[in-house]
């Protein structure tokens, strides 16, 4: 039993229902030859702890782009009676640029999204595609599809920035949401075809916005994570330090994350 809670749950349970999604996201890329592997504070968990990191209310995983186009395509031909794949070619408004692989059977609602009542509300995990990227063109290339991104947002009436950035987007939004998701996905993509030497999660900018070497996540190694074992980076330590400084010191208890006060509904 853990000491956190989540929505009157005990953190154990959601992370059982993570823990079900990933490994199924695992198997079917295994079956296909995708590289997938862990992505971010899932990295540390592994890495620090064998798992979860115990106040962790999620799990991130990644593809390079030519990988997750192909898990993307798989999943909206072959329906899965456990997941279910959310991204913006499934569900048209749906507003992320990446994709949660989502618990069929559950309901984890944020706040956020509760508006968008046609999506689909289970528990999640994140996979992020990762994309070729310049350096020198890299700000530009996350300013796009950033914008594009608050467009359908401003379109779907999510959008909670400034009223100046509001009326900027809503310029745009009158446009289909097939044009607009074409327009952040060309941006994503627009690198695709070439060998780059770098990558980058375009899609969901954090932490700090730098090229990180190819082989990242194409130089993969099995790691325990629970009672499973999941991809993460050979050169992990590298790729943690850059992003996250001393990431094996654990954090003060007063800056531990308060987990999920953004639910609005919650049956796990």
């Amino acid at each position: 039993m853990s000491k956190y809670k989540v929505c009157g749950y005990d953190m154990e349970v959601l992370h059982a229902r993570m823990l079900e999604i990933a490994t199924e996201v695992d198997r079917i890329c295994r079956e296909h030859g995708w590289k997938c592997s862990l992505y971010g504070g899932s990295v540390i968990g592994a890495v620090r702890h064998n798992g979860f990191i115990p106040w962790d209310h999620d799990i991130d995983m990644c593809m390079p782009r030519r990988d997750y186009d192909k898990f993307v395509n798989y999943m909206k031909k072959h329906p899965n009676e456990k997941i279910f794949f959310s991204n913006y070619k499934s569900e048209k408004r749906y507003p992320n640029n990446w994709g949660k692989v989502r618990l069929n059977g559950t309901v984890f609602l944020e706040q956020e999204l509760a508006s968008l009542t046609e999506l689909h509300k289970g528990v999640f995990i994140d996979l992020h595609p990762i994309d070729n990227i310049i350096p020198c063109f890299l700000n530009l290339q996350v300013k796009l599809v950033m914008f594009w991104s608050c467009v359908g947002k401003v379109k779907s009436g999510i959008y909670n920035g400034s009223k100046k950035k509001n009326a900027a987007y809503r310029l745009f939004s009158w446009l289909p949401y097939r044009a607009i998701n074409f327009m952040r996905s060309s941006a994503m993509k627009i690198f695709k075809y070439l060998p780059t030497k770098y990558v980058y999660k375009v899609a969901h900018p954090n932490n700090g916005i730098y090229p990180i070497p190819r082989e990242t996540f194409e130089k993969l190694i099995e790691h325990k994570f629970e009672d499973k074992c999941f991809f993460i980076p050979e050169n992990y330590d590298e790729f943690l330090t850059k992003r996250y400084g001393n990431y094996m010191e654990f954090p003060p208890e007063s800056e531990v994350y308060e987990c999920c006060s953004t639910i609005v509904e919650c049956r796990l």
